[in-house]
C-alpha cells in the first residue's frame, strides 16, 4: 500500500514537471516528500529521524520544499509543523489534492521537463491497484481506521480500466490492494472473475494477478474457488494470524477463532495443495501470558506458513489496546519475538 501510495505521488509531481532524481541526488532536489507509516512504533522512528535530517539541507538549500505525507502526520496527538519547523507542507493518506492544490502554480524555478503519462506501474515491474481504501475492522492494536478513515470500494469499472491501462502498457503482474480487500463491496470473487471477461485470452495469457491483504474473517469460499479455478490468478495468499491464541484474538478484536483460520487453511489447501500461505504475526499482546504464546508457536508449527512476518507488539496513539492492563515489558516481546523467529527459522530451513 505505502509503495502504491508513493507512486501515486511521483505521478502528480511527474504531472506537475518535477522529474525523479535517483541516489543521493536528492540532496539538489526542488523537492522532497516523505511518505510515512505509523502502523508500528518502528517504522514511525525511522521516517521521523529521516524527516529530523533534512533539517541540514533545508539550510544549505532554503528553496527546497520538504513535504510529509502518509499516515504519520494525521496520528492522533501528532503536530508535524510544530515539531518539525524546516517542513513546508503536509498532508495525509487521502489528501492528495494538498499536494496538487500546492503545486499550482509551481512556488519554485522548475527544470523544464515534460509531463509523464500515468499509470504507467513502477520500477518493480508490478502494477499496483488499490482497490479498497481505509479499513471498518478496528483491530484493537491497530491505528490504521484512524489515519487511513473508514473503509471505501472502488467502483469495478473504474479498477478495471486501471488495469487495462496497465496490461496495455506491457504490464504482466497486477497486485490488488487495500487493507482488507475480502470485504471489497462488490464482491472480490466477482472483481476476479471480471478479468476474464474484459480481456482476451492473449491479454490474459501472461498476466498474474493478486491481492492482498486478506482478513481472515472475510476469506470466503466463494473467493477461495475464484483463486483456485482462474487461470491467472497466482495461487498465493497474505492472511495475517496475528495470534494462535483465541482469547488473544478476541481481546485484538480480529473476529475469528483459531479453528475458523485453520478451516479457511484446509479450504485453500484442499483446493491448491501448492498454494502459498503468508501471514502475520504480533506477540507481546498487553495479557499474553506464556501459556497463550505457546499456542501461537504450536499454531505457527501446525500450519507451516510459506512466510512468516514477525513483530513485537508496539502500542500505537488512539487505539483501544494502549489503555488495556497487563502491558508486557520490552524485554518480555522481544525475547518472545527471538522465540518466535527461531521457530519459523526452523520450520522453513
Amino acid at each position: 500500500m505505502n509503495f502504491s501510495d508513493s507512486d501515486r505521488l511521483a505521478e502528480v509531481l511527474e504531472l506537475h514537471g518535477y522529474q525523479g532524481i535517483q541516489g543521493k541526488g536528492y540532496q539538489a532536489a526542488d523537492i522532497v516528500l516523505v511518505n510515512t507509516c505509523c502502523v508500528r512504533q518502528n517504522a514511525e522512528d525511522v521516517a521521523l529521524q529521516y524527516v529530523a535530517s533534512l533539517k541540514g539541507l533545508k539550510k544549505k538549500n532554503p528553496k527546497m520544499i520538504i513535504g510529509v505525507c502518509g499516515c504519520v502526520p494525521v496520528e492522533p496527538g501528532m503536530d508535524i509543523l510544530k515539531r518539525y519547523p524546516h517542513v513546508d507542507l503536509v498532508f495525509g493518506p487521502n489528501e492528495v489534492g494538498k499536494l496538487r492544490e500546492y503545486l499550482k502554480p509551481s512556488p519554485t524555478a522548475l527544470r523544464a521537463v515534460p509531463p509523464l503519462p500515468m499509470g504507467e506501474g513502477n520500477k518493480r515491474g508490478e502494477g499496483l491497484v488499490t482497490i479498497t481504501h481505509g479499513c471498518d475492522n478496528f483491530c484493537s492494536y491497530c491505528v490504521v481506521p484512524y489515519v487511513r478513515g473508514r473503509e471505501v470500494s472502488r467502483p469495478i469499472n473504474e479498477v478495471l480500466d486501471e488495469v487495462e491501462k496497465l496490461v496495455g502498457q506491457g504490464t504482466k503482474e497486477i497486485i490488488l490492494l487495500g487493507q482488507n480487500v475480502n470485504s471489497y463491496k462488490y464482491g472480490l470473487d466477482n472483481l476476479l472473475k471480471q478479468f476474464a471477461l474484459r480481456f482476451t485470452h492473449y491479454a490474459l495469457r501472461d498476466l498474474r494477478v493478486q491481492f492482498l491483504t486478506s482478513h481472515p474473517r472475510d476469506m470466503s469460499d466463494d473467493i477461495i474457488e475464484a483463486v483456485a479455478d482462474l487461470p491467472y490468478m497466482a495461487k498465493e495468499f497474505m492472511m495475517p494470524l496475528q495470534s494462535g491464541d483465541d482469547e488473544i484474538l478476541n481481546r485484538m478484536n480480529r473476529g475469528y477463532t483459531l479453528d475458523h483460520y485453520l478451516g479457511r487453511v484446509s479450504k485453500i489447501r484442499s483446493l491448491m495443495p501448492i498454494a502459498r500461505i503468508s501471514t502475520d504475526i504480533l506477540v507481546g499482546f498487553p495479557g499474553e501470558s506464556e501459556a497463550q504464546f505457546q499456542n501461537t508457536l504450536k499454531a505457527v508449527e501446525e500450519i507451516g506458513f510459506n512466510e512468516v512476518h514477525m513483530f513485537a507488539y508496539s502500542s500505537r496513539p488512539g487505539t483501544a489496546s494502549a489503555h488495556l492492563p497487563d502491558q508486557l515489558s520490552e524485554g518480555i516481546k522481544q525475547e518472545r519475538l527471538q522465540r518466535l523467529i527461531k521457530t519459523v527459522r526452523a520450520l522453513l530451513s
